[in-house]
């Protein structure tokens, strides 16, 4: 029996006889994804199909597909891991090649929903046969009759490698996998550059170098490697392989690291040496290769010559390999906080006569500088602050207008903006860490200062979220280490200068961009209060009352966490009485502190790195408050 036809009230009869707008373009996005489903499908029958073209075809048309990142995440969801998985066993290499590199597509576009889509229909158990098979059954020897065999084969196992790397960079499931499966002792037998060949070390080193990241087990497995990874250092460049071998070198610098990290007592040499690698990666002039590659672009719009390719893929992978290094760099000065601090987010509040001065003291000064003497000095004398800060600059405009003629140079601009994106993160972990000295002095920490301003305030586009957030972060730590100095440098400032901070708080949809430029303004309010002139009492009566408006707008526990924790920093003090009871600072904090408490309750669960910040000022804002009743009265 079928079921019955709801009845639809009859829409409006169109005055005009044409369909709308709206109508046409919700009829077009049905056509769309109609034909959508349709060529899924057709994608899908045809890697079932086991005829070896309709595979091929099925598994290139999958790949091309999967570049739209919502496509790559249905794909996924749709369990294209068990359709695809049991290929990367198949006997035809091709057919392996080509199913590792669209399960990376898919994963890599996909993002998070695609790993998750991945792991959960076990993708982990055919790519792991996959290595064992390498590891047991191939060995490539350079017989020229046997040249193609062998290059479709170290395609196989590249493409295999990078999906097991892209899984394990971004889903602890797959880490736990590797370590189950010791994955470790399979990938080190292809440490051999004299018999696999740099691509080949290199993109086992980089997938190893994913792999051993806070993870204890691989690091054990491969502290046995080290000499020969040391070795590995000393290969040499030639005109032809240059970008090869700093992308290999770079890679193992990284994985130096990691196990010196891990290991007691490891000799700082290893860590210097491996600092001194990564240096030179940064030494590379990328305005000169930029420059190489507009004289030649514009003239290869449609079919590149042999030489122009060459130049684009070494170009791009010195690119690739300078991101890596200052993604090394970062880590390297960064330091793990405690987030399983859930106990200080209920509502009670521990009661006490007086405020512990720990909890108040100026944050600003007391950062940890923990790295090694050893490191510091090479830093300084591989002058890694300037080869870092040169990345932070963005490309001409006259070499972008070039490069953007044709898809290659978009695609190289594209490298280039993560490029300075990462730039700005490692700058940022450099300044939290680095004596001032290192960092050549507050003045040019200062110069910094202001030449990263002019990028968020001025050049930066409002909606490049990447940008802005690292920008403002490494923003956020120069002005942190300025506020050490006790520096007078801010007495000029005016509503003027800080009047875009404001605005671009208030505007920003990304939450961490909000958090730092919230931490700017009240690192500067904190600055201009120890100064005490008059222009700096009124303009932080401005901060402060801006920063306490933001509390009552913001949607984010954490982010106003970092609004409230920032008046408890900048009236800290005695001295700032009369400034909290012109602005009325106790009375505005009673109204928001149950504001505050509510918004935690409801985000506890998703609060994540940021646990840290909303426990501290949970625990120390009504303490704060009582404190600072009390100060006032005496006024």
């Amino acid at each position: 029996m079928g079921k019955q036809k709801r009845e639809r009230r009859k829409p409006r009869k169109n005055p005009i006889g044409l369909p709308s707008v709206k109508d046409f373009e919700s009829a077009n996005a049905e056509n769309i994804n109609d034909d959508r489903e349709t060529a899924l499908e057709r994608v899908y029958e045809e890697i079932q199909s086991g005829n070896i073209e309709e595979i091929l075809s099925g598994l290139q048309t999958l790949e091309s597909m999967s570049c739209e990142s919502m496509l790559a995440a249905q794909i996924a969801k749709d369990g294209i891991a068990k359709m695809v998985g049991p290929l990367l066993v198949d006997h035809n290499v091709l057919v392996r090649a080509e199913s590792a590199s669209a399960l990376r597509c898919i994963a890599d576009n996909g993002k998070e929903e695609a790993y998750k889509s991945l792991l959960k229909d076990d993708i982990m158990t055919p790519l792991c046969s996959l290595l064992i098979q390498y590891y047991t059954d191939w060995q490539p020897i350079l017989d020229q009759n046997e040249i193609n065999k062998v290059n479709d084969e170290k395609e196989a196992f590249i493409q295999a490698v990078t999906l097991l790397w892209t899984l394990c960079e971004n889903n602890e499931c797959a880490i736990k996998y590797a370590n189950k499966e010791d994955l470790v002792s399979i990938l080190i037998k292809f440490f051999d550059i004299t018999v696999y060949g740099a691509d080949i070390v290199t993109v086992t080193v980089q997938c190893l170098l994913s792999l051993s990241e806070d993870n204890s087990t691989a690091i054990n497995k491969l502290k046995s490697c080290e000499d020969t990874l040391l070795q590995l250092l000393n290969v040499e460049t030639n005109n032809t392989n240059a970008s090869d071998i700093m992308c290999l070198k770079t890679a193992i610098a990284g994985l130096l690291i990691n196990i010196s990290n891990y290991v007691e007592n490891n000799p700082m040499s290893t860590v210097c040496k491996a600092i001194a690698v990564l240096s030179e990666t940064l030494s590379v002039d990328c305005k000169q290769l930029l420059s190489n590659l507009s004289s030649i672009l514009p003239y290869e719009k449609n079919a590149f010559s042999n030489t122009a390719k060459k130049k684009v893929r070494d170009s791009r992978r010195m690119f690739g390999a300078q991101q890596h290094a200052l993604e090394i760099l970062a880590n390297l000065c960064s330091e793990e906080q405690e987030s399983d601090n859930d106990s200080n987010l209920d509502d009670s509040d521990c009661e006490t006569n007086s405020i512990d001065n720990a909890c108040l003291d100026n944050k600003l000064c007391n950062i940890n500088l923990s790295l090694p003497l050893e490191v510091i000095e090479v830093f300084n004398s591989c002058n890694i602050i300037k080869k870092v800060w040169d990345k932070t600059i963005a490309v001409d405009k006259d070499t972008t207008e070039i490069l953007e003629q044709n898809v290659e140079g978009k695609a190289i601009l594209q490298q280039m903006h993560t490029l300075n994106c990462r730039a700005h993160l490692c700058l940022n972990n450099l300044i939290s860490s680095l004596e001032v000295d290192v960092l050549g002095g507050m003045e040019n920490i200062y110069r910094m200062w202001v030449d990263i301003g002019t990028v968020v305030f001025k050049d930066a586009n409002p909606n490049d979220i990447e940008l802005l957030e690292s920008a403002t972060a490494a923003m956020r730590a120069a002005l942190q280490r300025l506020s050490e100095g006790k520096p007078n440098i801010f007495n000029q400032l005016t509503l003027a200068d800080i009047q875009p901070m404001l605005n671009g708080e208030q505007q920003c949809s990304n939450a961490n961009v909000r958090a730092n430029l919230i931490r700017i303004v009240g690192n500067l309010a904190l600055i201009l209060i120890n100064n005490c002139t008059s222009e700096g009492s009124e303009l932080v009566k401005l901060m402060s009352t801006f920063l306490l408006n933001t509390c009552t707008m913001e949607s984010k526990a954490w982010v106003m966490a970092e609004s409230l924790d920032a008046i408890m920093d900048i009236y800290s003090e005695d001295e700032s009485n009369r400034l909290a009871s012109e602005i009325n600072l106790v009375e505005k904090l009673h109204t928001l502190v149950p504001l505050f408490k509510h918004k935690v309750r409801q985000q506890k669960k998703t609060l994540r790195d940021n646990v840290a910040i909303v426990s501290t000022v949970n625990t120390n804002i009504t303490r704060f408050i009582k404190y600072k009743e009390k100060q006032i009265k005496n006024v």
